[in-house]
């Protein structure tokens, strides 16, 4: 366990302990949702926001919305927990400077960076180069991280141990 985390992991902690923290609000609120009736929930809701019920989108969602079964949102509020419970040991895990926590940062951000390298090829925007070149810093930053405590503890096994006085 390293004591004294960088600056730069306490950052990507941060924003992912906050992830967790969304997500797992998001699957509270999905898991609240199973025995409501989603149809009128989402009809109030376009009431509220003085959204007019008649546009053909409101319309539309209004009546899929409808269609969704109990079990579906039982998937989704499990899958979302799944999600908050990841990010959150994650960012723990990095606030703490757990060493383990930067391995598991290194292949879930890296594991997502060829599809949204795909995402930016197939539909340019600059919310998808965003999330890409914020994604590909956090990659290679917790990469060098990773590599330059690996560089150190070669360096010190070829040292070899201290003479004996």
């Amino acid at each position: 366990m390293d004591k004294k985390a960088p600056l730069g992991l306490k950052l990507i902690a941060g924003a992912k302990i906050a992830k967790g923290v969304a997500f797992a609000l998001l699957s509270l609120g999905v898991f609240d949702m199973i025995h409501k009736d989603l149809g009128r929930e989402a009809l109030h809701v376009v009431q509220v926001l003085r959204i007019s019920p008649e546009n053909h989108y409101v319309e539309l969602a209004l009546e899929k919305l409808g269609l969704v079964e109990p079990r579906t949102l039982i998937h989704l509020g499990e899958l979302t927990a799944l999600f908050a419970t990841t990010e959150l040991i994650e960012g723990l895990g990095l606030w703490f400077g757990m060493i383990w926590a930067e391995y598991v940062v290194v292949v879930s951000t890296g594991l997502f960076i060829p599809k949204e390298w795909l995402e930016v090829i197939r539909r340019p925007s600059p919310l998808h180069a965003t999330v890409l070149f914020i994604n590909f810093i956090i990659f290679v930053y917790v990469v060098y991280l990773v590599w330059e405590r690996y560089l150190r503890r070669a360096a010190a096994r070829s040292a070899g141990p201290p003479a004996p006085n």
